[in-house]
Protein backbone atom coordinates (compact mmCIF):
# COMPACT_ATOMS: atom_id res chain seq x y z
CA UNK A 1 0.00 0.00 0.00
CA UNK A 2 1.60 3.73 -1.15
CA UNK A 3 2.68 6.01 2.57
CA UNK A 4 -0.13 8.39 2.11
CA UNK A 5 2.20 10.90 2.53
CA UNK A 6 3.96 9.85 -0.56
CA UNK A 7 0.53 10.91 -2.25
CA UNK A 8 1.14 13.85 -4.32
CA UNK A 9 -3.02 14.69 -4.48
CA UNK A 10 -5.52 15.33 -1.60
CA UNK A 11 -9.20 15.33 -2.69
CA UNK A 12 -11.34 18.11 0.09
CA UNK A 13 -15.19 17.64 -0.68
CA UNK A 14 -16.96 19.48 2.05
CA UNK A 15 -20.60 17.34 2.60
CA UNK A 16 -23.90 18.68 3.99
CA UNK A 17 -26.92 16.67 3.60
CA UNK A 18 -25.71 15.63 0.18
CA UNK A 19 -26.34 11.68 -0.13
CA UNK A 20 -28.00 12.43 -3.48
CA UNK A 21 -24.78 13.10 -4.91
CA UNK A 22 -21.85 12.03 -2.97
CA UNK A 23 -22.16 8.05 -4.24
CA UNK A 24 -21.39 9.28 -7.20
CA UNK A 25 -18.96 11.24 -6.91
CA UNK A 26 -17.16 9.02 -4.70
CA UNK A 27 -18.00 6.43 -7.53
CA UNK A 28 -16.06 8.22 -10.08
CA UNK A 29 -13.09 9.11 -7.85
CA UNK A 30 -12.56 5.71 -7.52
CA UNK A 31 -12.36 5.22 -11.32
CA UNK A 32 -9.24 8.36 -11.25
CA UNK A 33 -5.80 6.67 -12.95
CA UNK A 34 -3.85 8.68 -10.47
CA UNK A 35 -3.09 8.22 -6.61
CA UNK A 36 -4.98 9.92 -4.51
CA UNK A 37 -6.23 10.23 -1.29
CA UNK A 38 -9.84 11.77 -0.11
CA UNK A 39 -11.28 13.36 2.47
CA UNK A 40 -14.75 14.73 3.44
CA UNK A 41 -15.38 17.23 5.86
CA UNK A 42 -18.89 16.44 7.20
CA UNK A 43 -20.86 19.76 8.93
CA UNK A 44 -23.26 18.17 10.97
CA UNK A 45 -25.26 16.31 7.85
CA UNK A 46 -28.48 14.19 9.45
CA UNK A 47 -28.53 12.37 6.30
CA UNK A 48 -26.51 9.35 7.56
CA UNK A 49 -22.97 10.52 5.21
CA UNK A 50 -20.96 9.64 7.57
CA UNK A 51 -22.23 6.54 8.51
CA UNK A 52 -22.47 5.52 4.33
CA UNK A 53 -19.17 6.63 3.58
CA UNK A 54 -17.17 4.66 6.53
CA UNK A 55 -19.39 1.61 5.27
CA UNK A 56 -18.99 1.67 1.71
CA UNK A 57 -15.49 3.40 1.40
CA UNK A 58 -13.65 2.53 4.40
CA UNK A 59 -10.46 4.94 2.76
CA UNK A 60 -11.58 7.99 2.65
CA UNK A 61 -10.59 9.91 5.80
CA UNK A 62 -13.28 11.60 7.56
CA UNK A 63 -13.61 14.52 9.47
CA UNK A 64 -17.14 15.17 11.32
CA UNK A 65 -17.76 18.75 12.63
CA UNK A 66 -20.55 18.60 15.08
CA UNK A 67 -22.24 22.37 13.14
CA UNK A 68 -22.60 23.49 9.88
CA UNK A 69 -19.71 25.58 9.51
CA UNK A 70 -19.85 26.31 6.14
CA UNK A 71 -17.81 25.88 3.22
CA UNK A 72 -14.78 27.93 3.95
CA UNK A 73 -13.98 26.68 7.13
CA UNK A 74 -14.53 23.19 6.02
CA UNK A 75 -12.46 23.35 3.51
CA UNK A 76 -9.70 25.27 5.78
CA UNK A 77 -9.72 22.13 8.21
CA UNK A 78 -9.24 19.89 5.49
CA UNK A 79 -6.50 22.07 3.70
CA UNK A 80 -4.50 22.24 7.22
CA UNK A 81 -4.81 18.69 7.59
CA UNK A 82 -3.24 17.93 4.20
CA UNK A 83 -0.39 20.81 4.51
CA UNK A 84 0.44 19.15 7.81
CA UNK A 85 0.73 15.60 6.92
CA UNK A 86 3.42 17.06 4.14
CA UNK A 87 5.57 18.81 6.23
CA UNK A 88 8.69 19.49 4.79
CA UNK A 89 7.94 18.20 1.30
CA UNK A 90 8.60 20.38 -1.69
CA UNK A 91 4.46 21.70 -2.30
CA UNK A 92 5.32 22.79 -5.17
CA UNK A 93 4.56 19.46 -6.33
CA UNK A 94 1.82 18.89 -4.09
CA UNK A 95 -1.68 19.44 -4.77
CA UNK A 96 -4.91 20.10 -3.48
CA UNK A 97 -8.39 19.45 -5.36
CA UNK A 98 -11.74 21.44 -3.47
CA UNK A 99 -14.47 19.47 -5.10
CA UNK A 100 -18.20 19.96 -4.56
CA UNK A 101 -20.52 17.00 -3.62
CA UNK A 102 -22.35 16.94 -6.45
CA UNK A 103 -19.21 16.50 -9.11
CA UNK A 104 -19.01 13.18 -11.29
CA UNK A 105 -15.45 13.33 -13.00
CA UNK A 106 -14.21 11.73 -16.12
CA UNK A 107 -11.91 8.59 -15.43
CA UNK A 108 -9.26 10.79 -16.80
CA UNK A 109 -10.10 14.30 -14.91
CA UNK A 110 -7.63 14.47 -12.46
CA UNK A 111 -4.52 12.99 -13.90
CA UNK A 112 -4.73 15.38 -16.58
CA UNK A 113 -5.18 18.02 -13.98
CA UNK A 114 -2.18 16.90 -12.33
CA UNK A 115 -0.15 16.98 -15.57
CA UNK A 116 -0.66 19.95 -16.51
CA UNK A 117 0.04 21.02 -13.33
CA UNK A 118 3.12 19.47 -13.55
CA UNK A 119 4.08 20.55 -16.88
CA UNK A 120 3.32 24.02 -16.12
CA UNK A 121 4.69 25.14 -12.64
CA UNK A 122 4.22 28.72 -13.70
CA UNK A 123 0.26 27.86 -12.90
CA UNK A 124 -0.97 28.26 -9.32
CA UNK A 125 -4.63 26.52 -9.99
CA UNK A 126 -6.27 24.98 -12.83
CA UNK A 127 -9.93 24.11 -13.77
CA UNK A 128 -11.40 21.50 -16.26
CA UNK A 129 -13.96 21.92 -18.66
CA UNK A 130 -17.04 21.52 -16.33
CA UNK A 131 -20.69 20.23 -18.19
CA UNK A 132 -24.38 19.96 -16.61
CA UNK A 133 -25.80 17.34 -15.30
CA UNK A 134 -28.98 16.56 -13.76
CA UNK A 135 -30.86 13.67 -12.30
CA UNK A 136 -33.39 11.54 -13.86
CA UNK A 137 -35.91 9.38 -12.95
CA UNK A 138 -35.41 5.34 -14.37
CA UNK A 139 -38.50 4.23 -12.46
CA UNK A 140 -40.67 5.44 -9.13
CA UNK A 141 -37.18 4.53 -6.75
CA UNK A 142 -34.21 5.42 -8.85
CA UNK A 143 -32.51 7.89 -10.30
CA UNK A 144 -29.52 8.11 -13.02
CA UNK A 145 -27.63 11.25 -13.78
CA UNK A 146 -27.86 12.39 -17.28
CA UNK A 147 -24.60 14.13 -18.06
CA UNK A 148 -24.89 17.20 -20.97
CA UNK A 149 -23.00 18.60 -23.26
CA UNK A 150 -23.85 22.21 -21.98
CA UNK A 151 -20.99 24.11 -20.25
CA UNK A 152 -21.17 24.66 -16.90
CA UNK A 153 -17.90 26.30 -16.61
CA UNK A 154 -14.78 26.52 -18.66
CA UNK A 155 -13.02 29.43 -15.61
CA UNK A 156 -14.42 32.36 -13.19
CA UNK A 157 -14.81 35.48 -14.77
CA UNK A 158 -15.71 39.62 -13.71
CA UNK A 159 -17.12 41.43 -15.81
CA UNK A 160 -16.64 45.40 -15.69
CA UNK A 161 -19.48 45.77 -13.19
CA UNK A 162 -17.56 43.47 -11.13
CA UNK A 163 -19.91 40.56 -10.94
CA UNK A 164 -18.58 37.26 -11.27
CA UNK A 165 -19.76 34.68 -13.30
CA UNK A 166 -18.85 31.34 -15.21
CA UNK A 167 -17.18 31.47 -18.61
CA UNK A 168 -19.11 29.87 -21.06
CA UNK A 169 -22.53 28.53 -18.72
CA UNK A 170 -25.15 27.13 -20.25
CA UNK A 171 -23.59 26.96 -24.05
CA UNK A 172 -23.58 24.23 -25.90
CA UNK A 173 -19.86 23.01 -25.89
CA UNK A 174 -18.34 22.98 -29.27
CA UNK A 175 -14.58 23.84 -27.95
CA UNK A 176 -15.34 27.60 -28.47
CA UNK A 177 -12.89 28.29 -24.95
CA UNK A 178 -10.88 25.44 -25.93
CA UNK A 179 -7.61 27.61 -26.81
CA UNK A 180 -8.01 30.20 -24.48
CA UNK A 181 -6.49 28.64 -20.97
CA UNK A 182 -5.99 31.42 -18.97
CA UNK A 183 -9.53 32.92 -16.24
CA UNK A 184 -9.75 35.13 -13.87
CA UNK A 185 -9.71 32.71 -11.42
CA UNK A 186 -11.56 29.12 -10.63
CA UNK A 187 -14.91 28.17 -9.29
CA UNK A 188 -15.13 26.30 -6.08
CA UNK A 189 -17.15 23.69 -7.27
CA UNK A 190 -13.81 21.87 -9.06
CA UNK A 191 -10.68 23.18 -8.70
CA UNK A 192 -6.91 21.75 -8.23
CA UNK A 193 -4.54 23.96 -6.53
CA UNK A 194 -0.86 23.86 -6.23
CA UNK A 195 0.08 23.19 -2.61
CA UNK A 196 2.77 26.16 -2.26
CA UNK A 197 0.41 28.46 -3.96
CA UNK A 198 -2.48 28.06 -1.27
CA UNK A 199 0.27 28.64 1.36
CA UNK A 200 1.43 31.77 0.04
CA UNK A 201 -1.52 33.20 -0.61
CA UNK A 202 -2.97 32.37 2.75
CA UNK A 203 -0.34 34.71 4.19
CA UNK A 204 -1.10 34.20 8.34
CA UNK A 205 -4.83 33.32 7.68
CA UNK A 206 -6.82 30.70 6.06
CA UNK A 207 -7.06 29.93 2.96
CA UNK A 208 -10.81 30.60 2.59
CA UNK A 209 -12.22 33.80 4.54
CA UNK A 210 -14.07 31.83 7.38
CA UNK A 211 -16.24 34.97 7.61
CA UNK A 212 -18.00 34.52 4.18
CA UNK A 213 -19.34 30.86 5.32
CA UNK A 214 -20.09 30.36 1.86
CA UNK A 215 -21.05 31.51 -1.45
CA UNK A 216 -18.41 34.34 -3.05
CA UNK A 217 -15.59 32.86 -1.49
CA UNK A 218 -13.65 31.78 -4.48
CA UNK A 219 -14.45 35.24 -6.00
CA UNK A 220 -12.35 36.35 -3.23
CA UNK A 221 -9.58 33.76 -3.40
CA UNK A 222 -9.23 34.09 -7.18
CA UNK A 223 -9.05 37.98 -6.82
CA UNK A 224 -6.22 37.69 -3.51
CA UNK A 225 -4.17 35.08 -6.04
CA UNK A 226 -4.63 37.57 -9.06
CA UNK A 227 -3.23 40.66 -6.99
CA UNK A 228 -0.25 38.35 -6.14
CA UNK A 229 0.77 37.90 -9.77
CA UNK A 230 -0.71 33.87 -9.50
CA UNK A 231 -2.86 32.49 -12.28
CA UNK A 232 -5.28 29.96 -13.00
CA UNK A 233 -5.75 28.21 -16.45
CA UNK A 234 -8.50 26.48 -18.42
CA UNK A 235 -7.42 22.82 -18.96
CA UNK A 236 -9.92 21.59 -21.47
CA UNK A 237 -8.75 17.94 -21.63
CA UNK A 238 -9.88 17.50 -18.03
CA UNK A 239 -14.20 16.92 -18.18
CA UNK A 240 -16.13 16.25 -15.15
CA UNK A 241 -19.64 17.06 -14.85
CA UNK A 242 -21.86 19.10 -12.21
CA UNK A 243 -25.43 19.13 -11.28
CA UNK A 244 -25.87 23.34 -10.83
CA UNK A 245 -29.03 24.84 -9.62
CA UNK A 246 -28.79 28.80 -10.96
CA UNK A 247 -25.57 29.69 -12.52
CA UNK A 248 -24.16 32.75 -13.27
CA UNK A 249 -24.04 33.64 -17.06
CA UNK A 250 -22.12 36.60 -18.91
CA UNK A 251 -24.55 37.78 -20.84
CA UNK A 252 -27.15 38.24 -17.75
CA UNK A 253 -28.60 41.63 -17.91
CA UNK A 254 -29.10 43.50 -13.90
CA UNK A 255 -33.10 42.46 -14.78
CA UNK A 256 -31.80 38.32 -15.30
CA UNK A 257 -29.16 38.46 -12.69
CA UNK A 258 -31.81 39.96 -10.05
CA UNK A 259 -34.38 37.46 -11.61
CA UNK A 260 -31.77 34.42 -10.87
CA UNK A 261 -30.68 35.50 -7.53
CA UNK A 262 -34.47 35.53 -6.45
CA UNK A 263 -34.59 32.11 -7.56
CA UNK A 264 -32.17 30.93 -5.20
CA UNK A 265 -33.41 30.11 -1.79
CA UNK A 266 -33.22 33.08 0.87
CA UNK A 267 -30.41 32.07 2.77
CA UNK A 268 -28.13 32.12 -0.39
CA UNK A 269 -29.32 35.14 -1.01
CA UNK A 270 -28.29 36.69 2.01
CA UNK A 271 -24.65 35.15 1.39
CA UNK A 272 -24.04 35.98 -2.06
CA UNK A 273 -25.52 39.51 -1.24
CA UNK A 274 -23.41 39.93 1.89
CA UNK A 275 -20.10 37.85 0.79
CA UNK A 276 -20.10 40.16 -2.82
CA UNK A 277 -20.18 43.27 -0.96
CA UNK A 278 -17.40 41.92 1.79
CA UNK A 279 -15.33 40.77 -1.69
CA UNK A 280 -15.51 44.23 -2.87
CA UNK A 281 -14.53 45.78 0.10
CA UNK A 282 -11.39 43.50 0.56
CA UNK A 283 -10.05 43.65 -2.97
CA UNK A 284 -10.94 46.73 -4.76
CA UNK A 285 -7.87 48.89 -5.44
CA UNK A 286 -8.34 52.39 -6.25
CA UNK A 287 -7.28 52.02 -9.71
CA UNK A 288 -9.73 48.98 -10.41
CA UNK A 289 -12.75 51.07 -8.97
CA UNK A 290 -11.91 54.15 -10.87
CA UNK A 291 -11.53 51.81 -14.00
CA UNK A 292 -14.99 50.12 -13.62
CA UNK A 293 -16.82 52.95 -12.09
CA UNK A 294 -19.17 53.96 -14.67
CA UNK A 295 -20.51 50.21 -14.76
CA UNK A 296 -20.17 49.36 -11.08
CA UNK A 297 -22.06 52.30 -9.95
CA UNK A 298 -25.31 52.02 -11.64
CA UNK A 299 -25.34 48.02 -11.40
CA UNK A 300 -24.83 48.30 -7.58
CA UNK A 301 -27.61 50.71 -7.34
CA UNK A 302 -30.10 48.77 -9.08
CA UNK A 303 -28.99 45.89 -7.23
CA UNK A 304 -29.50 47.93 -3.70
CA UNK A 305 -33.36 49.11 -5.51
CA UNK A 306 -34.15 46.17 -6.08
CA UNK A 307 -33.58 44.59 -2.73
CA UNK A 308 -36.63 46.46 -1.64
CA UNK A 309 -38.31 43.32 -3.29
CA UNK A 310 -36.46 40.69 -1.07
CA UNK A 311 -35.92 40.34 2.49
CA UNK A 312 -32.62 38.10 2.16
CA UNK A 313 -30.87 40.56 0.12
CA UNK A 314 -31.85 43.78 2.82
CA UNK A 315 -30.17 41.44 5.33
CA UNK A 316 -27.42 40.56 3.40
CA UNK A 317 -26.76 44.28 2.84
CA UNK A 318 -27.11 45.03 6.82
CA UNK A 319 -25.11 42.38 7.49
CA UNK A 320 -22.33 43.24 5.03
CA UNK A 321 -22.91 46.87 6.91
CA UNK A 322 -21.91 45.49 10.19
CA UNK A 323 -19.06 43.89 9.40
CA UNK A 324 -17.65 46.17 6.96
CA UNK A 325 -14.86 46.95 9.89
CA UNK A 326 -13.19 44.12 9.90
CA UNK A 327 -13.09 43.44 6.15
CA UNK A 328 -11.50 46.68 5.98
CA UNK A 329 -8.40 45.50 8.31
CA UNK A 330 -8.32 42.27 6.32
CA UNK A 331 -8.02 44.94 3.27
CA UNK A 332 -5.38 46.93 5.01
CA UNK A 333 -3.19 43.96 5.78
CA UNK A 334 -3.44 42.36 2.77
CA UNK A 335 -2.88 45.51 0.52
CA UNK A 336 0.54 45.60 1.54
CA UNK A 337 1.03 42.10 -0.73
CA UNK A 338 0.03 43.54 -3.77
CA UNK A 339 2.56 42.47 -6.86
CA UNK A 340 0.47 42.53 -10.05
CA UNK A 341 0.54 45.75 -11.67
CA UNK A 342 -2.91 47.22 -12.35
CA UNK A 343 -2.92 46.83 -16.24
CA UNK A 344 -2.38 43.39 -15.54
CA UNK A 345 -5.75 42.70 -13.25
CA UNK A 346 -7.81 45.41 -15.88
CA UNK A 347 -7.83 43.51 -18.73
CA UNK A 348 -9.67 41.08 -16.61
CA UNK A 349 -12.90 42.84 -15.72
CA UNK A 350 -14.68 43.06 -19.17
Amino acid sequence: MENQTDIKIAVHIVAWNCMGYLPSMLETLEKQTVPHRITIVDNASNDGTINWVTGHFPQVGTLRNMRNYGFARAHNQAIALALASWQDMDLAHRYILVANADIELDDHCLARLFDFMEAHPEVDACVPKLLRAHLKFTDADNKATVRTNILDATGMCVSRSLRPYERGAGEEDKGQYDLAPDVFGASGALVLYRASSVQRVSLDQPFYDEDFFAYQEDLDVSWRMRHLGMRTAYVPQAMAWHHRRVPSLAEDSWLKAWLRRRARPGFINYLSTRNHCWALIKNLTGKELWHSLLWLVPYEILKLLASILSWSQIRGYASALVGMGKMWRKRKKFMKSIQAPFKDLSAWFM
